[in-house]
């Protein structure tokens, strides 16, 4: 929603006009902080217009900036020449509004992860009879992205409906700055706390030296990596707190985050391709036939798409991380946050789908558990998984030193049949998702 003659103002004129309307009204005297910050340009240009002998001292009572702010603003802008060039751009410039999206992403999403979660620890509960580490994790991981995104709604409630910040009031900015830069340096916690639930799982999943190799070098990664990115922009500037600082003269900021941001998006990434990879070699090398070994690829592969929500947020960091990107007027960082959801939520969905297959196997049983050739598999040695020691890939539970497996057939076990292989070998099962 924008003014038909906006299109006179370049991006570089929106640049700068709310950059004066923030650090005029930053500066000013409380009472202005809860009206749109562009008044306090237009009542300063207002003034140089109508005084033939302008006084700092005026300007100093209508504004209430300190005689160093009143110095430091001439000294960088000539405050008689440009607050009345940018104070008569105000009528030009466009008044885009926040969306909504934000909200409908939230409600899809939680709704959708709520329910797998519930029916992982159901998966989880009603076939192995406990929970483990890892589901312990993941449900934490679930109650991050919980909080997280509902900061993302609080940080749309507080900037209020403007998006423009010659619309917003001070107040609004600095709530939205405040709930912004919490997010920012929280989003590596929760991704942290997804991985590291999928990497306890992977170990948790097998003693083969080369996957757990993987796993502790992963883990290694993602942990430097989140922390990287909490301290570059928690200690980007000279204060921490930098919502209370929006317009502070003393504000020194040395880093340029867009290019850190989305150097550690790009690492980020690729933890998540080599995490979902990781199992694959293990699933090659077991003796699976041709079908069971496609639908366990499936079931660890599928977490691939969740990569897609990761290098959708790297894409519009890119382009709304930093202010004053076109001449819409539009500082809204949304896309940015919507895409962020959509990424941990289907983090969170894709480590569930082992332990959903492994309730389908259960209630299920001839969707997954028939070969291409209508036999069961759970009868034959073809899809079992061989034990040879940890030289060889193998599904192995730490607790009571047996071969278990991710995706077994547990229709099988539910009727209480064993295969004659099962019986001489004592120690092999079918693979499954819940041991």
């Amino acid at each position: 929603m924008s003014d038909s003659n906006s299109t006179a103002l370049t991006s570089d004129d929106l640049y700068y006009l709310a950059t004066l309307c923030g650090y005029f009204a930053g500066n000013a005297d409380q009472r202005w902080w809860n009206v749109p910050t562009g008044k306090v340009l237009f009542a300063v240009g207002q003034y140089f217009n109508e005084t033939a002998v302008p006084n700092p001292e005026d300007v100093i009572k209508l504004t209430g900036w300190s005689e160093e702010v009143y110095q430091y603003l001439d000294a960088q802008v000539v405050l008689n020449a440009s607050a009345p060039y940018y104070a008569s751009l105000l009528p030009l410039s466009p008044h885009p509004l926040q969306s909504h999206w934000i909200y409908i992403v939230f409600g899809v999403f939680t709704v959708i992860s709520t329910i797998v979660l519930a029916l992982r620890l159901w998966s989880r509960l009603s076939i192995a009879g406990r929970l483990q580490a890892f589901d312990w994790v993941t449900v934490v991981a679930y109650v991050a992205i919980v909080a997280w995104s509902a900061l993302t709604l609080d940080e749309q409630r507080v900037v209020g409906p403007n998006a423009f910040q010659c619309d917003q009031t001070y107040n609004e900015i600095i709530g939205y700055e405040r709930d912004w830069d919490i997010l920012m340096f929280t989003y590596p916690i929760v991704i942290f706390i997804i991985k590291l639930s999928l990497l306890l799982f992977y170990h948790q999943l097998s003693s083969w030296f080369p996957l757990r190799c993987s796993v502790y070098i992963t883990g290694f990664l993602c942990f430097g990596n989140a922390m990287a990115a909490i301290f570059t922009w928690v200690f980007q500037c000279n204060y921490p707190n930098l919502w209370d600082h929006q317009a502070d003269m003393n504000l020194d900021c040395k880093l340029d985050q867009v290019p850190i941001v989305v150097a550690m998006g790009a690492i980020s990434i690729a933890t998540d391709i080599i995490i979902w990879l990781s199992p694959m070699p293990l699933v090659w090398q077991l003796q699976l036939n041709t079908r069971e070994r496609v639908l366990a690829i499936g079931t660890f592969g599928i977490g691939l798409v969740a990569c897609v929500g990761s290098m959708m947020r790297l894409i519009a960091v890119k382009k709304y991380l930093a202010f004053g990107q076109d001449a819409s007027g539009d500082d809204s960082r949304q896309p940015i946050n919507c895409w962020a959801i959509v990424e941990m939520n289907l983090a969170l969905i894709c480590a569930c789908v082992p332990a959903l297959r492994a309730l389908i196997l259960k209630h299920f049983p001839t969707i997954i558990s028939r070969g291409s050739d209508g036999t069961d598999i759970s009868k034959g040695s073809k899809g079992s998984s061989n034990y040879k020691g940890h030289g060889k890939p193998s599904i192995v539970s730490e607790e009571d030193g047996q071969t278990t497996a991710e995706l077994s057939d547990f229709h099988h076990r539910q009727h209480g049949r064993q295969s004659e292989h099962e019986k001489t070998s004592g120690s092999v099962q079918v693979w499954s998702p819940t041991n």
